[in-house]
């Protein structure tokens, strides 16, 4: 649903493969330097992000009963990063003035990945920034398609470079390269590969689908399921690797990347200036899905909520119909709703 689904949905196709060291006898020092962290004790810092406008970081929005956790956005206009507790709505401290739009938090600590800079190539570069500690730069660097995976913990996050090397890294300051680009973290937290229409997971292949592989996602919820992408025209949900939901994609939603709910059920779609949500075969909003206004989405931790943002708002909505929706006066480019420990 963002303006690189294409690349993204792509990337595990098209990087897979590429050998680490091939890819490191044509890179210079400088450039794996740029990759650690940019220093070691998480208690300390060696350089600071610009401090946020003092408007930021101090508003209060409509609460949102029965929804927890946290949301993360890049605000539309600035691409100022704002977190939100949820349900009270009050906004944290937590800001980063600007940014380039680019986002991916982590699902349970504060700590994320903010686009700094035009794209290199197909990469696109980007910084490490614990939210709960502001002002503190925890490492930069760039990834390929802007594509980057955390683990479920919120601890490491994974991603190819531009020369195509595979990092794996811990932001306590460990880090380790990877035999190919990551899909996914697994829910025990190892890296998930995609292999055309394989999961590979510790060299051991653990899903095979029906087709390539362009897209992984592991349930969030008790469930246990995993949900693969196959050519970008295909949807399948999987449990203990048996084949038990399957969505074939109109051609309007081909190649892009939906929102998959926690369970991985539904998937939200941006087409034009709506989110449709789609039955992936065991959605509790049943096979007509449902149309919401607006340009990006994400779901409550819960799967019981998806809010959709829009150029000058944020809509919640109860998808059990327990609470009506709540609207916020503040536009969004991307959306993350992750737990808070």
């Amino acid at each position: 649903m963002k303006g690189r689904d294409l690349l993204i949905l792509l990337a595990v196709v098209l990087v897979g493969g590429f050998a680490v060291a091939d890819a490191l006898r044509s890179g210079d020092g400088a450039e794996r330097s740029a990759e650690r962290p940019t220093t070691t004790n998480p208690t300390t810092t060696t350089s600071v992000i610009e401090p946020p406008d003092e408007d930021l970081g101090q508003a209060r929005f409509p609460q949102v009963s029965g929804a927890g956790g946290a949301l993360v956005i890049t605000e539309t206009g600035s691409c100022a990063v704002r977190e939100f507790d949820l349900p009270s709505g009050q906004e944290l401290r937590n800001v980063v003035a600007r940014s380039t739009c680019e986002l991916w938090a982590a699902p349970v600590t504060a700590k994320v990945a903010v686009g700094i800079g035009e794209p290199i190539g197909d990469a696109v570069p980007f910084r490490f920034i614990d939210l709960s500690r502001p002002g503190r730069n925890l490492g930069t660097s760039e990834a390929a398609f802007g594509f980057l995976v955390w683990s479920e913990d919120g601890q490491r996050a994974a991603w190819c470079n531009r020369r195509r090397v595979g990092i794996d890294l811990d932001l306590s300051g460990g880090r380790r390269l990877l035999p190919e680009c990551p899909a996914a973290f697994t829910p025990e937290h190892e890296v998930a590969f995609a292999n055309g229409p394989d999961i590979v997971v510790a060299g051991r292949t653990v899903l095979t689908a029906s087709g390539g592989i362009t897209n992984v996602h592991y349930a969030t919820d008790d469930g246990g399921s995993v949900a693969v992408i196959v050519e970008g025209r295909r949807i399948e949900r999987y449990v203990r690797g048996r084949l038990t939901d399957a969505l074939d994609l109109q051609s309007r939603f081909q190649g892009r990347l939906p929102e998959l709910s926690p369970n991985n059920c539904s998937a939200a779609f941006r087409f034009e200036d709506r989110i449709r949500v789609l039955d992936v075969g065991c959605s509790r909003l049943g096979p007509s899905g449902s149309l919401f206004p607006g340009h990006v989405a994400a779901w409550s931790p819960d799967g019981r909520w998806l809010v959709v943002g829009g150029a000058n708002e944020l809509t919640f909505y109860d998808l059990e119909g327990r609470a009506d929706a709540v609207t916020w006066p503040v536009g969004a480019v991307e959306i993350e709703w992750g737990r808070r420990a």
